[in-house]
């Protein structure tokens, strides 16, 4: 495809279809090209919003008919089932290759590897762990409103992170950074920021600015450990983004300056 026709193409009104089908597992009756899922970074707030409502919508559900424990691993697995663990195999993939330079090894064939090692299930482990945990904690309302401003603000930062810092030499970062302008991914930070200021009020900048610095830590490793931000390394900044954005509401929340709605 030509740069000119990859232009062209990346104009076209399919952006929300191309992330829906890209970030889910939601069927979507079109055929999705290389530069419709380059512009779809516009919109990953947007699909963020999608899942995060899902998810709160099944928490809130749940919470009528099981304890909070119960219905928080049910909130999460429907997260998780709707996306297809995208992000989380992105997450444990990195960390394994964060082990593997850790201990003097090449993260290459690590990176390769479709088996998962020690690294990559603790942090799967341990985030999962704190997500259902941190969901438990909130109401009914509270929990739907943090989940959909933690979904759509760390698809947000991540599509912040795809089209501004140094991607590796092949892959989906490779793509987005050839194909995207810049403004799309700022376009998809902005959308996030603003949905979690008005889900959490003060909270939302403050878990914007958390997912924002901790995107900058693990990029600057990629740039340096992995040679540039993968697919997998986006994955693990949603994920952690996401993580960050709970941890801000539920503490925010429990000290009551969450905003109006929750």
């Amino acid at each position: 495809m030509s740069e000119r026709a990859a232009s062209r193409d990346a104009h076209r009104p399919r952006g929300f279809l191309a992330g829906v089908s890209f970030l889910t597992r939601i069927p979507v009756r079109t055929a999705i090209g290389e530069a419709d899922v380059a512009a779809s970074i516009a919109w990953f707030s947007v699909v963020g919003v999608l899942v995060g409502a899902v998810s709160g919508a099944v928490y809130v559900g749940a919470r009528e008919l099981w304890p909070s424990g119960l219905a928080a691993v049910l909130a999460v697995g429907a997260s998780v089932a709707l996306t297809g663990a995208f992000h989380e195999d992105g997450l444990g993939d990195t960390a394994d290759a964060f082990g593997a330079v850790s201990t003097g090894r090449d993260p290459g064939p690590v990176l390769k590897d479709p088996r998962m090692g020690a690294f990559g299930v603790v942090a799967l482990v341990g985030t999962l762990g704190i997500r259902v945990a941190g969901v438990a904690a909130l109401s009914p309302r509270a929990g739907l409103l943090a989940l959909i401003a933690a979904h759509a603000l760390a698809r947000g930062v991540s599509a912040a992170v795809v089209v501004n810092a140094s991607s590796a030499p092949a892959g989906l970062g490779s793509t987005y950074a050839r194909l995207a302008p810049r403004w799309r991914g700022w376009v998809a930070c902005g959308i996030g920021v603003a949905v979690a200021t008005v889900c959490l009020g003060a909270a939302g900048p403050i878990a914007a600015v958390a997912a924002g610095l901790a995107a900058v830590v693990l990029s600057s490793w990629a740039a340096r450990a992995l040679g540039g931000v993968s697919g997998d390394v986006l994955g693990a900044i949603e994920q952690v983004g996401e993580i960050l954005a709970l941890l801000v509401a539920v503490a925010a929340i429990a000290r009551g300056f969450a905003g109006p709605f929750v």
